[in-house]
């Protein structure tokens, strides 16, 4: 057991946001006794772990906490000094670097006069993301981000950092419920789901554009959640469960960099849904990086 000291990065600067007590492991899961700054730990986020007084640590996803006792696993994102020993700080820059340049953000602007509209009949502004799974080629079926609090202009960001789990139902107006444990996963990794219904830690295989869920538990709906960002907070939450329950074998599900952006009443956050949604748009990030709409008149134009 040692004195750890948590960092995470704002900006260009890594800053200390907690501590605790606990054994930094290897590529195995290790729990950390948080004994400040618990709040500023979230699950899904990767942060630099270091030890006692050392200046450099290791990228930890953060896989869970509960309380003030943090789950972590060391970051197969890293690069390989991260996985054999202590990370500098030039690894942790090009780490960030790397993730900052596959990043992707829209940014919503709405008219003065549909704001108040929208305000005043209580719309919430909303965000799905496309998955592909097995055959199907992509759609959109959970409110990744339901914003009350938009102004004129909104900036929804994400990096591809995803979560797999599974669910025992998929209903249309529920918000998703993880009923398996829920593993920080890559875009060409598989996690199995033993038969006691356990997902493992991940490992290399399935295709390079998807993650894959290995099933020889039986039925159950996969589902994977993905970090964002809106008005400056990230969050890590369900982008997509599978409307139809796989049994045992492998099901693959593939993230695509499209999103459907429209104005709903009464929606929340994680939100399953199965209907069309009216108000929308579709903006297509497949060939860029950023992308700018405009709501008004009651309708999306590109400005």
């Amino acid at each position: 057991m040692a004195k750890l000291h948590i960092y995470k990065k704002t900006g260009k600067r890594w800053s200390k946001v907690a501590n605790g007590d606990g054994t930094i492991g290897n590529l195995e899961f290790f729990t950390v006794t948080i004994t400040s700054g618990a709040s500023a730990i979230s699950a899904g986020h990767t942060y630099d772990v270091r030890q006692g007084q050392s200046p450099t640590g290791k990228l930890c996803n953060c896989t869970a906490i509960n309380d003030k006792v943090a789950t972590f696993q060391v970051s197969d994102t890293g690069s390989a000094p991260a996985r054999r020993g202590a990370v500098t700080e030039q690894d942790l820059e090009d780490f960030y670097t790397a993730l900052d340049a596959v990043s992707k953000n829209v940014q919503i602007l709405i008219d003065a006069e549909d704001l108040e509209t929208l305000k005043a009949n209580n719309y919430s502004l909303c965000f799905a993301k496309k998955v592909g799974s097995g055959e199907d080629p992509g759609s959109y079926n959970v409110v990744w981000q339901s914003l009350t609090n938009y102004l004129h202009s909104t900036t929804f960001s994400w990096t591809p950092q995803f979560a797999l789990f599974g669910s025992n139902v998929f209903d249309a107006d529920v918000q998703v419920t993880a009923e398996t444990n829920i593993v920080v996963i890559e875009l060409g990794q598989q996690s199995v789901l033993d038969p006691s219904g356990n997902l493992d830690s991940p490992s290399t295989g399935g295709p390079s554009t998807a993650v894959t869920m290995v099933d020889q538990y039986g039925q159950i709906h996969p589902g994977l959640s993905q970090i964002s960002t809106l008005n400056g907070v990230s969050q890590v939450t369900p982008l997509y469960v599978a409307q139809d329950a796989i049994v045992q074998g492998e099901a693959t599900l593939t993230p695509i960099e499209m999103v459907l952006v429209w104005f709903e009443q009464d929606v929340e956050t994680s939100t399953m849904f199965s209907a069309a949604r009216s108000l929308s748009v579709e903006i297509d990030l497949t060939e860029t990086n950023s992308a700018v709409r405009l709501y008004q008149g009651e309708k999306w134009v590109t400005p």
